[in-house]
């Protein structure tokens, strides 16, 4: 028996971040969702699967195109000219949209219901298919508690969209525990929900594919489905299929030990061209980060959005037409010796003092009332967007880190003239 697991389609998402600026690949952009969809399709088509696993969030929330809807009709009816069965649970998003109450999918795809678990059974390939959908977008119960038992004789499935263990980048629906997944006696849990691959457990399998298309800078890495085999003896193995269409990189530069902004940009060079095997002739949204203690911290603070085009201009040539550089993070600390700024009696010494005294209590400056001001007046997109800012102690810590090093960096370039 062939099975393909996978979730977190969020189909006709647009990726964020990218159409937005001038230049942006957005004939690649446009339909990534869809594509990489088709990526999984196509894939258990040509592995001649026996049925393909939708663990979730197969729409997004504020999807209301019905083309969506239709599209994913057409190739449900490409998997059942293949005579291929679909089982899907709707997940916190699909809840939210009316598309699913309002156009009917083909004959071959089982939607679990809301009211509660259900089980599809297979007597043919012996297996049974446990699974719920969820009714609204925020269920907080623990849904796989009323699973039903391991049907005797049966390769069990649990289909279940959740936030294992209270995972804390992700809301927390349907929680459930880890070891109450692995007493439940099911061989297979494919879940949905996380958008990072994991594999939590191999005995049984308890498998988040992640999603199969990042939408943004923060969904990382390769995107991918699960291909799972299941031997006559039982025996499982798990192959990993990519389905990116664009993926989204980041590159890491260490500027520590260059003295000019000329040798970061050769070393960011180095990288960039030892990235591009990793596109495989795919456009790809890159974040550069450059960090480290550097000389060259002043002249690439001094004009960040110089270094913004010059890495730009980098990706442009390295990249052969496939790099596109979403954000440029110059995140370099000056050389300085912090014991001698201290003493100083002027300006500089006395900013020194004053980022020093907020560094030993980043909690006091939280508390400020400004900062709270601050974060009401916050746009929509920043508040409840991918890209979230919560001007919390962690953010503002690094704040004063990052202000320290542009300060001193343009205080010591006046001090020089």
């Amino acid at each position: 028996m062939k099975f393909i697991h996978c979730a977190d389609i969020h189909l006709d998402t647009p990726l964020q971040g990218l159409a937005q600026y001038p230049g942006a690949p957005v004939n690649e952009i446009r339909n990534a969702t869809r594509r990489a969809f088709e990526r999984v399709l196509s894939a258990a088509i040509s592995e001649k699967v026996d049925f393909v696993i939708v663990a979730g969030d197969l729409y997004d929330t504020g999807l209301k195109s019905f083309e969506s809807a239709l599209f994913f009709n057409k190739q449900m009816a490409r998997l059942k000219d293949a005579g291929i069965g679909v089982y899907l649970i709707y997940g916190n998003h699909d809840a939210a949209s009316k598309l699913i109450k309002q156009i009917r999918p083909p004959g071959n795809v089982h939607v679990f219901r809301t009211s509660e678990a259900q089980t599809f059974l297979d007597d043919g390939l012996r297996v049974a298919i446990h699974g719920q959908s969820f009714a609204t977008p925020e269920i907080t119960e623990d849904l796989a508690a009323k699973y039903p038992p391991p049907m005797p004789g049966f390769f069990n499935i649990g289909v279940l969209h959740t936030n294992l263990a209270g995972i804390s980048e992700h809301a927390n629906y349907a929680p459930c525990s880890l070891e109450a997944l692995k007493n439940k006696g099911y061989q297979y849990w494919a879940l949905g929900h996380v958008h990072n691959r994991q594999t939590l457990c191999t005995n049984p399998y308890i498998i988040y594919p992640g999603n199969i298309q990042g939408r943004h800078g923060k969904e990382q890495g390769e995107k991918s489905c699960e291909l799972v085999t299941v031997s006559d003896a039982g025996a499982i193995s798990i192959e990993t299929i990519s389905t990116s269409v664009v993926p989204w990189f980041q590159a890491d530069i260490d500027a520590s030990g260059c003295q000019t902004a000329e040798e970061v940009y050769e070393k960011l060079r180095l990288g960039l061209e030892a990235m591009l095997s990793q596109s495989r002739e795919r456009v790809t949204a890159l974040r550069v980060r450059i960090s480290g203690t550097t000389d060259a911290h002043g002249e690439l603070s001094r004009d960040l959005e110089q270094a913004r085009h010059e890495a730009i201009s980098i990706a442009t040539e390295c990249g052969k037409g496939l790099f596109w550089v979403e954000r440029v993070e110059v995140s370099t600390s000056p050389r300085l010796n912090h014991d001698e700024l201290l003493k100083r009696d002027d300006p500089i010494g006395e900013v020194v003092r004053i980022i020093a005294s907020l560094r030993q209590d980043p909690a006091a400056l939280a508390s400020w009332s400004a900062i709270a001001e601050l974060q009401k007046k916050l746009p929509d997109e920043l508040l409840n967007g991918p890209e979230a800012v919560k001007l919390d102690v962690a953010v503002l810590s690094a704040a004063i880190e990052e202000a320290e090093g542009v300060l001193l960096s343009r205080l010591s370039g006046l001090e020089a003239e």
